[in-house]
């Protein structure tokens, strides 16, 4: 176009500002159906508004006039000293008349709100499965934001060193659980680069996953309100778990204290030598070297040393405190890393927690489905819980130009959806989500005489009190497997009652003896305990 004037560009550029302002007020105004569409435009407002603070932030600097472009435009269209005072609108005018004729088709600038870089451009794939920018954005798991997507986080988790198996339900009620008294990290595991990487990927996940769900929101303000408050916290010592500053995970920095040297003798700590007799000793405490350094030592100088060997020494305990503080530094640094992370993690928790909710009653639904239930909801959303890559919760259905039966058998080679671990049936497939709670298999039995295993369900518990497991620690115990150590798991248990049942035979035993009658010769009655000790003293 021809030479515009910053005047113009400033005149075109309120336009602009005012244009955008009333497309937020369009797209936030009309009604949108269903959470992927208000997620949609809840996008292209925040688009919009970016694009307002750009114009707004242009305009700024055009009335500051920092690089003096507005005083040079001024001094060019005001009055002139010259005898031509219009020259300089001719000369524009001359210029604009040249433009046109060169190019007389040219329309006058259209305004129009255009949301392609917003939208981008996907792949072929995409494009043919009629994806639009939302879905591209999130996970099939996620389901265009409305829950979260951290099997992956879980997974991390599970492999962290020293942390207790919990499944994926448990982990997403815990995962913001990482400082203070309610932790389920030990201090051990906090310790390991494994943990710090998973700090970092989660609390990355977490943020991104807040902007992409509220992009009306101002998250970067979440996240700097939540630093600054860490920051206050850090420095007073008032952040839960971080009280110390990091030394109970990482250790308090070594400090070298003297000792005498090993080996035997007599040691003088004035003179810092040892002396092999008491007599070589007594006789060097008259001496004057001594007698000096004692003095010394009692004023609270050094002990003697030579003057070198002072001057060695105080290098020497100089670069270990440098050292130590060195270390001390880099192990701070390290633990005001994690803990930051930690906040961050914790923060976004909190923002989340409906989302978490939502979550687990998904997953707690999609659990109960068949995988033929669960493709047929998929339907019936209109394709928005698509396959995708690696998700959990669905196989890839796609082989380009293969008919329904091929697809069929690829889903059913495919991993299978099984976030709970939930035992497999006959077909080879996860039970329904019903049948594992009908049959109580979430509830956990732990047997101490099995080594503390642990049994899932009421009927595997009962089960395997007549199985070798079971056999082989009450062989262990030296005790018989039978009826009567029926529910016993614990060793103490059982041991107190084998010595119940001990105690109780005797009794019986006893009962039987004075409730037996025997006759003697001359027909006589008497009981089997009364003839024999008549029998032992002859009397009969």
């Amino acid at each position: 176009m021809a030479e515009t004037s910053i005047f113009e560009v400033a005149r075109q550029t309120h336009e602009e500002v005012e244009r955008y302002e009333q497309a937020v007020a369009d797209v936030l105004g009309s009604s949108a159906a269903g959470h992927k569409e208000q997620l949609k435009r809840a996008h292209q407002a925040s688009d919009l508004l970016d694009r307002i603070v750009s114009r707004s932030a242009f305009l700024d600097n055009f009335y500051r006039d920092v690089a003096g472009e507005r005083a040079r435009e001024m001094e060019a269209i005001g009055p002139s000293s010259s005898d031509d005072a219009m020259s300089e609108f001719y000369d524009r005018l001359a210029k604009v008349k040249d433009y046109h004729k060169r190019y007389p088709g040219a329309s006058a600038d259209a305004f129009q709100v255009d949301f392609s870089a917003l939208e981008g451009t996907g792949s072929a794939a995409e494009a043919a499965a009629g994806l639009d920018f939302v879905d591209r954005m999130f996970s099939g798991e996620e389901a265009a934001g409305r829950f979260l997507d951290v099997y992956v986080h879980h997974d991390a988790f599970l492999n962290l060193k020293g942390v207790r198996r919990i499944s994926y339900l448990q982990y997403i009620d815990i995962l913001d659980k990482i400082a203070g008294d309610g932790s389920r990290i030990p201090d051990e595991t906090k310790r390991t680069e494994g943990y710090r990487r998973y700090l970092r990927d989660l609390q990355a996940y977490l943020l991104a996953f807040l902007r992409k769900t509220r992009p009306l929101q101002d998250i970067d303000m979440l996240e700097l309100t939540t630093l600054a408050t860490f920051e206050d916290d850090w420095d007073n010592g008032r952040l839960a778990g971080w009280e110390d500053g990091g030394e109970r995970i990482f250790g308090a920095p070594a400090r070298a204290a003297p000792s005498k040297p090993s080996g035997d003798g007599i040691w003088c700590e004035a003179c810092a030598r040892s002396f092999a007799k008491q007599t070589v000793f007594d006789a060097h405490l008259q001496g004057a070297k001594h007698t000096k350094a004692a003095q010394r030592l009692a004023n609270g100088g050094a002990t003697g040393q030579s003057t070198s060997g002072a001057a060695q020494g105080s290098g020497a305990a100089r670069g270990d405190d440098e050292a130590g503080q060195v270390e001390q530094a880099k192990r701070r640094a390290k633990a005001k890393a994690m803990a930051r992370d930690e906040a961050l993690i914790q923060a976004a928790g909190r923002e989340l927690l409906a989302t978490r909710a939502e979550t687990r009653a998904n997953v707690e639904r999609r659990a109960a489905l068949t995988e033929k239930e669960r493709q047929a909801e998929a339907d019936e959303a209109g394709g928005d819980e698509r396959p995708r890559g690696g998700d959990r919760g669905q196989t890839s259905g796609g082989g380009g130009g293969g008919d329904g039966d091929d697809d069929d058998d690829d889903d059913d080679e495919g991993r299978l959806y099984n976030p709970r671990r939930l035992p497999l049936g006959w077909d080879g497939k996860p039970i329904p989500y019903w049948l594992y709670k009908l049959h109580g298999l979430g509830v956990e039995f732990k047997c101490e005489i099995c080594s503390d295993y642990v049994y899932q369900g009421r009927k595997n518990f009962e089960r395997h009190f007549s199985e070798s497991r079971h056999a082989f620690g009450m062989r262990a115990l030296g005790l018989p497997n039978t009826k009567h150590f029926y529910e016993i798991t614990r060793i103490e248990d059982a041991l107190a009652l084998a010595e119940k049942l001990k105690k109780q035979g005797k009794a019986v035993a006893d009962e039987q003896g004075d409730a037996e009658e025997v006759e003697d010769e001359h027909g006589n009655t008497y009981t089997k305990k009364t003839y024999e000790l008549l029998k032992r003293q002859g009397l009969i």
